[in-house]
């Protein structure tokens, strides 16, 4: 397959070093340079995104030496940048008009080859699924009106490693690091049913009582295993309600920004073992389908319809296009470091630093409301980047040209 078309680059773009002027001062030495040059190659180099590939498109002084000195380098802190631009980067773009914001968590993993790496870890997602061996971490997304936008990550350690957390640990814990934007009046938190823990549940509600300046709640998909107060399990719910009690639903498409999908969902009024009253909605695809395919969502947001539940959770497929993105287009986990995790770490970092540059860069060229790519930004950055590569060039050599004469 052919590759995109792309040009030595002599000099860094304005517009880099515009974005990340207000950079917090944590660099040292010329540092805070080749950060720059690695988060912009990481954006536009068309090829694999290892340090080597994108040192060849970089001035002489700028060398993959560099870049791996930039990831070894223990004193600055990748979450505290990813942090920074992700607040920068939702404080520019517009808000939704109903001021609602999502927050949904999701794990993935980047394949790897060498054994060396500490972090690096066998596993599968589940007995479907075949064997990988690679590097495992949770990503934190904001979404509202079509964007989505990372605003953390944590690596999941191997369990034989003395600094294991949980996944679901992790989670939470970008969560409770989170700061919302001043428009959002009601941040919904969302997962699947690998974050439908007693414990992320609670600490949603904790964070309700908390914050006296807008509304948290959560909509998660559980196990069917849970429990009522009165001891009665949802299993025999979903098994035993007849089909004549699901209602048709439809909510829009997400992603494709045209049609509607269809659901039947039965809701009703429980309350939940160490949780409390909660809406519990019954969602499947058919009407006549079979108990095992039914998924069970539950919110704490009793206003919520069982229409805006499903719609709500149907909004988590973002997070799985952004994780294809991120490896497709920004080269997540592809940079050949090793020896210790801050340096997986940061490696991971600077693709998710790469996707919010691209967005920091290319927002206008996002539509509200209306499906986009990295990709398309990313041939729209490419063309940025090479029109001023090239109007530099003119511009030393008439400079040139009038200093001879």
């Amino acid at each position: 397959m052919a590759l995109h078309m792309l040009i030595a680059f002599t000099y860094l773009p304005g517009f880099v070093t515009l974005v990340f002027r207000g950079m917090p001062t944590v660099w040292r030495g010329r540092h805070r340079l080749i950060f720059c040059w690695l988060i912009f190659m990481q954006a536009v180099s068309p090829g694999r995104k290892t340090l080597a590939e994108m040192a060849r498109w970089t001035p002489a002084t700028i060398t993959a030496w560099r870049f791996g000195r930039l990831l070894k380098a223990a004193y600055w802190n990748v979450h505290l940048l990813v942090s920074w631009l992700a607040q920068d980067l939702v404080a520019t773009l517009p808000a939704p008009t109903n001021g609602i914001l999502y927050l949904f968590g999701d794990g993935s993993h980047a394949d790897k080859r060498g054994t060396k790496n500490p972090v690096a870890q066998k596993g599968r997602i589940s007995q479907h699924h075949p064997w990988f061996f690679g590097l495992r971490f949770v990503l934190l997304m904001a979404a509202w009106d079509g964007y989505r936008i990372p605003v953390g990550f944590r690596i999941i350690l191997p369990k034989r490693h003395p600094g294991y957390r949980s996944e679901n640990a992790l989670f939470r814990e970008m969560v409770g690091e989170f700061v919302p934007p001043r428009w959002a009046k009601l941040v919904i938190v969302g997962g699947d049913a690998a974050y439908g823990s007693k414990a992320n549940m609670r600490m949603v509600q904790d964070r309700d009582k908390a914050d006296t300046t807008r509304r948290w709640g959560f909509v998660f998909a559980i196990a069917r295993t849970w429990k009522t107060v009165e001891e009665k399990t949802l299993k025999n719910l979903v098994t035993h309600v007849p089909h004549i009690y699901y209602q048709r639903t439809q909510v829009p498409r997400e992603g494709a920004g045209k049609g509607r999908r269809t659901f039947w969902t039965y809701h009703t009024r429980v309350c939940l073992r160490h949780v409390g009253d909660v809406t519990l909605v019954l969602s499947k695809k058919g009407r006549n389908t079979g108990p095992h395919n039914t998924k069970l969502l539950v919110t704490n947001l009793a206003e919520l319809t069982p229409r805006q539940v499903v719609s709500t959770y149907q909004k988590r497929w973002a997070i799985e296009l952004m994780h294809w993105e991120l490896k497709s287009g920004l080269g997540l986990g592809e940079h050949q470091v090793s020896g210790n995790k801050d340096r997986s770490e940061k490696s991971v970092g600077i693709a998710v630093l790469a996707y919010l540059f691209v967005l920091r860069v290319c927002q206008h060229e996002i539509v509200p409301g209306k499906p986009w790519s990295i990709f398309q930004l990313q041939h729209a950055l490419r063309l940025r980047a090479m029109t001023n590569q090239v109007e530099h060039k003119v511009k030393v050599k008439m400079a040139k040209t009038r200093k001879a004469a």
